[in-house]
């Protein structure tokens, strides 16, 4: 009978985590679009996310917010 208060115990942290964690559908938060493309002007390979992001944001027309290096080619994005 030792178990009993030990069981009813984590039963009850069991269901306090699981609604502590659950969205009951109120506020949400909205989370804009990430749209990416490959560099008009790097094209050597990259070393460091610092100069991606460089060269995107200095590209004219295409408004790239940021950028990174991935798999050593530059990679811009913005919000669609």
């Amino acid at each position: 009978m030792e178990f009993k208060p030990k069981a009813t115990v984590c039963a009850v942290m069991l269901v306090l985590l699981l609604l502590s964690s659950y969205d009951s559908g109120g506020v949400g938060v909205a989370e804009a679009r990430i749209c990416t493309g490959k560099s008009q002007h790097h094209s050597f390979p990259c070393i460091s996310d610092k100069s991606c992001t460089k060269t995107c944001l200095s590209e004219h027309g295409a408004k790239w917010t940021a950028g990174y290096c991935k798999f050593r080619r530059c990679t811009c994005q913005r919000e669609c």
